[in-house]
């Protein structure tokens, strides 16, 4: 009877450059897209970055008990304030896309509700452009690479080949706790900020099956696909929440800002 071929974990060396090779894939990436984005500002290349910053921070978490130079912390910080500037911008282009979208039958409505959200849209262009421009990127640039040159050049760091292994499964199954605690209240409708925390949770857990496919060479395919289709549901559902809020800010009508308001409750129910 043949035996079935075992798939050996490779050692912490393997691992830790590999490690060290997805942070300064992603650092690039998040470069490479904010050069994009200072030149055009368009809907994509924002939501991008936001995107590339938020892949960044979570393999900082990830590997930050492997880092050794202490200034993970730092970079975290600073990248999670780029990305909390992003969030309005997005949000403003995603509401400016669903009413588009949804208020045909309420032309008057749509049309004022275009113009006030595209002036928002260019006072936060300015306030982002400013903002990644001054986003100090030559400093992170050299923490970073002094972090990954000893992440490879540093594999007694963990002498345990399995070592490894075990504290990433002990991060997956930290990871899955809030997903299982938020699981229960998240079907009541009520419960928005329930699934909002669900829908960070699931974000981040697809983040970390991300990093460690790459890492182990492991297939986690139909894991982030499920995961990904349910932070794509629940995103959605927090848009209503995000753009009922957008809403309430802008100097509308009664009647236009409850025309919005009807429609937003309807998709949320839907």
């Amino acid at each position: 009877m043949p035996l079935k071929s075992v798939n050996i974990p490779p050692d912490s060396a393997i691992m830790l450059h590999r490690s060290g090779c997805i942070l300064f894939a992603l650092w690039e990436e998040l470069l490479r897209i904010r050069r994009l984005a200072i030149k055009t500002c368009c809907q994509d290349d924002i939501h991008d970055l936001r995107v590339a910053s938020r892949r960044l921070r979570a393999v900082l978490d990830l590997f930050e008990p492997i880092e050794q130079t202490g200034q993970i912390e730092e970079i975290k910080k600073t990248i999670r304030n780029l990305t909390c500037k992003l969030g309005g911008l997005r949000n403003t282009d995603e509401a400016i896309t669903f009413f588009r979208s949804h208020m045909k039958n309420y032309s008057h409505t749509e049309n004022r509700l275009a113009i006030k959200l595209g002036k928002q849209r260019d006072r936060e262009i300015k306030q982002i452009s400013g903002a990644l421009k001054r986003f100090d990127h030559q400093r992170i640039d050299k923490q970073i690479r002094e972090m990954v040159a000893l992440m490879n050049g540093n594999p007694a760091v963990y002498s345990n080949r399995f070592s490894l292994l075990a504290y990433f499964s002990d991060a997956s199954i930290r990871m899955y706790l809030p997903i299982q605690h938020a699981l229960a209240a998240s079907v009541r409708p009520e419960c928005h900020e329930t699934r909002h925390e669900l829908r960070i949770a699931i974000k981040k857990w697809r983040y970390f099956f991300e990093i460690i496919s790459q890492v182990i060479e492991r297939d986690y395919t139909p894991v982030l696909e499920t995961l990904k289709a349910y932070q794509s549901v629940l995103g959605s559902m927090n848009d209503m929440i995000e753009f009922t809020k957008l809403v309430h800010k802008l100097k509308l009508s009664t009647s236009e800002r409850n025309a919005a308001i009807a429609i937003l409750k309807a998709e949320n129910a839907a």
